[in-house]
C-alpha cells in the first residue's frame, strides 16, 4: 500500500514520531521543519514576500509544488522539477477554490494525484485559535479564520469523499477539531 504523511503546521506536527519520515514520503507545507519529499505552498504572501525562507524546502524535496497564480514572482519558479498548481478539472472539480483555503487540501489532491492509498494527517489542528507547531509562526489573517474555517471544512470532506470512493483513507492524527467527523483516526 503507497503512504504517505502529510504535515499541517499546527501543535501536534511537534506530537509526530520523527522516525515515520524514514519509513513513508512526506509532504510539508509552508514553514514545515522537515526536510520533506515533496514541499506545497500556495500562499501568495509565503512565495513573494518570504521566498527566501522557504527556498531550501522547496529546493530540497523531490518536487516543489507551487501556485501557478504567483508565477515568475521570485526563484522559487526556478526550481528543477517544479510544478505548478491550478484549479482542478479531474476528481476535485467540486473544489470552491483550488486551495480550499488551506494548503493542506492541496496536499491531499496532489498525494492522491501520485497515487498514495492511505495518507496520514499530522499537524492538521482545526481550530479557531490558529496555533502553530513553534512560537511566532508568522500568522497572516487571523479576523476571517472562523468563515475561512467552514469553507476549509467542505474542501476537507471533499477530500474525504474522493478518497473514500476510491477506496482510500486519509487518517488523522491532529489533535481532536472538527477535523474528527471528517477524517477518521483509524
Amino acid at each position: 500500500m503507497k503512504t504517505c504523511v502529510i504535515m499541517g503546521n499546527g501543535p501536534s506536527l511537534n506530537d509526530m514520531p520523527p522516525e515515520i519520515l524514514l519509513k513513508m514520503d512526506s509532504f510539508g507545507v509552508n514553514y514545515c521543519p522537515y526536510s520533506p519529499t515533496y514541499y506545497v505552498c500556495v500562499d501568495r504572501d509565503l512565495l513573494i514576500d518570504h521566498h527566501e525562507e522557504i527556498y531550501p524546502l522547496a529546493a530540497g524535496a523531490k518536487t516543489a509544488f507551487l501556485s501557478a497564480k504567483e508565477y515568475g514572482t521570485s526563484n522559487l519558479y526556478e526550481i528543477e522539477g517544479l510544478k505548478m498548481v491550478t484549479h482542478d478539472t479531474g476528481v476535485f472539480r467540486e473544489e470552491h477554490f483550488f486551495t480550499g483555503l488551506t494548503v493542506v487540501y492541496v496536499a491531499l489532491k496532489i498525494a492522491f494525484y501520485l497515487g498514495y492509498e492511505r495518507v496520514h494527517l499530522w499537524g492538521v489542528d482545526h481550530n479557531p485559535e490558529w496555533n502553530h507547531y513553534k512560537e511566532g509562526y508568522p500568522v497572516i489573517d487571523k479576523v476571517h479564520r472562523l468563515a475561512r474555517m467552514q469553507e476549509m471544512e467542505y474542501h476537507y470532506r471533499l477530500a474525504q469523499k474522493v478518497y473514500a470512493v476510491n477506496n482510500r483513507r486519509i487518517v488523522n492524527h491532529s489533535h481532536p477539531s472538527k477535523l474528527d467527523a471528517i477524517f477518521p483516526r483509524k
